[in-house]
């Protein structure tokens, strides 16, 4: 809170918490502005029956304002915050084990408003801020194992001997984290009235700039970090920059004997991220809504808006990922060495992509009579473009290797692996010659990548109403009744690949599946449903009792779920796509796969081979005995059935007390009652309890 206030002391627990806050802002008299301190700590332990994982707070909040020569609002903030989490003293850990982590943030913040108060300008502000988050975590654990264990941690593509880890050794993950947000904008306010009408635009510039400075993912002993573990600083990751425009008009004109109210807005965002391939990061959201108060009592609403969103940092910058396979692995001793082929890969890039695009649309009514409230609002919302990954694959082979016939591996062998071809040579000692091993096989397969892609669009629609009655004044009692139906859809057909890591060549020994199936299911995996549609009913009943005897307020609320239904769904072409097979095989058996209790399967709609060759799917195929893999079957017989839950309910209770003019006590408890039913899936009936566990706590705040 700013300005002047009271010293306001506040202490809070439950079973996991510990709270207490101070606060008070001090006026400096002689026009010299306010000053607001606060200070919080907090303790929250993670587990009651096992309370040494715990998370301490300590936090400092402290800000400045006043007015200059009448024109000139000044505004200026710090706050910080230091924490972390400890976990070194749990008995139940393995001995010596233990996590820490450090929470630290840093916020500063000032601004400037210029009262101009011009017919053409109302006010002008600037601001700026700089937050710093300082996260560091640190995983001192403990390893074991039965056998010598590979550690991968090429970061080129080739052939390398990986490194061995000990049986026993504790390991140290570090994950430093140092993220550094920078932001600054001009805003623009005019405020003007003429007669009964009445104009409110804003207008403005905003900049932000946010990275990370820390030394990221990293183990201390990098001979010691986990198979495939790669490290992955942070600060080698560029900056991003976001800059944006917007204008809104706020006007409120008389028509008639009514009032109507009209706002019109529109935003412009531009990213800038160093050495993106994405050239054209620029959103536009434009928004109007609009009001007609018709009589006191009665108005009508509606509103549309279109917003989009970017990928995500990662997609527009990819991370380094890597795909380790096995090629040799071979007993020396009592040691074991292996042979893998490192293949590094990022996110693929898509030319085509497009900014995923939110629109909204509404239209309400608002109403008032005999004291009472009520609002009902219908909206559809359109979600065109969702980003999803997609798998790709591309065929590639490697060498997988044998000992030879002849040849007896010596017990302490010098080893050397050719990066390029995969050939391993090995020897006694320096008086001996090398021996390369033999070829096994090539083997030829797929490399999985991931692309960004749009998927199908997802559908919203519905009903949302709050209703708010008098007051009951014999017990002092007001209701308030919020409820909301929403119905989602969503049908996402597009070809998507997936292959099965494993599968085995239908008639070349010790060769991987010669395969990739297309599938129109838009998810890049084997599910034989491509789309979903779900109902769901909510309503909450609020009851706020007032004594004012014993200045006590009494607030219940009655959280019910009364309708959870959805269908998975599966269509291609405007025809059903899925189909129903026999437990044991997969041939269709003409069934509907909505009946609920039948197993169902998909064929794809064109394959690739080894070549990379993409061919259509045919019936051909489908009784060839070599594609038969390719045939995707469910895993039960209820995929398609209705699925839901019968109605459920939580009641959460909160009591305020005041006593005298300086203390209040609050309690709350959430799910009083413990309602916590199993109900039971149409589908399945398999039972699950969707209502939280009693939580209970106890707030005393002091003002003086």
């Amino acid at each position: 809170r700013k300005g002047r206030t009271p010293v306001n002391l506040t202490f809070s627990v439950n079973p996991r918490t510990y709270q207490t806050s101070v606060s008070k802002g001090i006026d400096l008299q002689e026009n010299n502005g306010v000053l607001n301190l606060s200070a919080e700590w907090a303790r929250a332990v993670k587990k009651l029956i096992s309370p040494y994982e715990s998370y301490t707070r300590s936090g400092l909040t402290l800000s400045y304002s006043n007015t200059f020569a009448k024109v000139l609002r000044f505004e200026a903030g710090f706050t910080g915050n230091i924490g972390g989490m400890d976990s070194k003293d749990d008995p139940d850990a393995f001995t010596g084990e233990y996590e820490k982590e450090r929470d630290n943030v840093f916020r500063g913040n000032t601004s400037l408003t210029w009262l101009l108060n011009k017919s053409w300008v109302t006010n002008l502000k600037l601001d700026a801020s700089v937050n710093f988050n300082d996260n560091l975590y640190h995983y001192h654990k403990y390893e074991s194992y039965g056998s010598s264990q590979p550690a991968v941690h090429a970061e080129q593509e080739g052939y390398f001997l990986a490194e061995r880890l000990p049986l026993t050794y504790f390991s140290d993950q570090i994950i430093d984290s140092k993220e550094l947000d920078f932001a600054a904008s001009l805003k623009y306010n005019w405020h003007k009235r003429w007669d009964e009408m009445k104009s409110s635009l804003k207008a403005g510039v905003q900049w932000k700039a946010n990275g990370n400075v820390g030394e990221g993912e990293y183990y201390q002993d990098p001979a010691l970090a986990a198979n495939g573990y790669r490290p992955r600083p942070y600060s080698q990751y560029p900056f991003m920059h976001n800059l944006s425009v917007y204008a809104e008009e706020h006007l409120t004109l008389p028509v008639a004997s009514t009032k109507l109210e009209v706002t019109a807005g529109l935003r412009v965002e531009n990213v800038f991220i160093k050495n993106s391939l994405y050239n054209r990061k620029t959103s536009l959201s434009p928004r109007f809504n609009a009001k007609w108060q018709l009589s006191e009592g009665f108005s009508i609403r509606g509103g549309w808006g279109i917003t989009e969103k970017l990928p995500s940092y990662h997609i527009l910058y990819p991370k380094q990922e890597y795909r380790d396979i096995q090629t040799y692995g071979f007993s020396h001793g009592d040691q074991t060495s292996y042979i893998y082929y490192t293949q590094p890969y990022t996110v693929i890039y898509n030319p085509e992509l497009r900014w995923q695009r939110n629109s909204n649309s509404e239209v309400g009514i608002e109403a008032e009579a005999g004291g009472m409230k009520m609002t009902l609002t219908g909206f559809y919302n359109l979600t065109k473009g969702p980003y999803n990954l997609q798998n790709v694959y591309d065929p590639y082979s490697y060498h997988i290797l044998q000992r030879p016939a002849d040849f007896t591996m010596p017990s302490n062998p010098q080893i050397k692996v050719d990066d390029q071809t995969g050939m391993l040579y090995v020897r006694g000692d320096n008086n001996e010659y090398w021996t390369p091993m033999d070829v096994k096989v090539t083997d030829r397969t797929f490399a999985k990548s991931t692309k960004q892609n749009n998927g199908a669009d997802v559908k919203r629609a519905g009903v949302e109403m709050v209703m708010e009655f008098p007051e009951i004044r014999p017990i002092r009692t007001t209701f308030r009744l919020d409820a909301s139906y929403i119905q989602t859809k969503y049908m996402n057909d597009q070809l998507s690949a997936y292959y099965r890591d494993g599968w085995s060549h239908t008639s070349l020994a010790n060769r991987s599946y010669q395969y990739v199936g297309l599938y129109a299911n838009g998810t890049s995996n084997n599910s034989v449903a491509n789309g979903k549609i779900t109902h769901n009913l909510d309503a909450n009943i609020t009851a706020i009792t007032h004594i004012p005897q014993a200045r006590i307020i009494i607030t219940c609320r009655l959280e019910m779920s009364l309708l959870r239904r959805s269908r998975n769904l599966s269509e291609y072409n405007g025809q059903t796509y899925a189909y129903t097979v026999n437990e044991n095989d997969k041939n269709p058996t003409g069934g509907n796969i909505y009946d609920g209790n039948s197993y169902t399967a998909v064929r794809p709609v064109s394959y690739m081979d080894l070549d990379g060759n993409v061919r259509p799917f045919t019936e051909a195929e489908a009784a060839d005995p070599e594609f038969s893999s390719l045939i995707l079957k469910s895993g039960n017989a209820y995929t398609f059935a209705q699925d839901g839950y019968g109605p459920y309910m939580s009641a959460n209770l909160s009591i305020t007390k005041e006593i005298g003019d300086h203390v209040s006590l609050s309690f709350f408890a959430n799910n009083f009652t413990n309602s916590r039913p199993y109900v039971k899936s149409m589908a399945t009936g398999v039972g699950a309890i969707f209502t939280p566990a009693f939580y209970y706590g106890l707030t005393c705040r002091l003002k003086f």
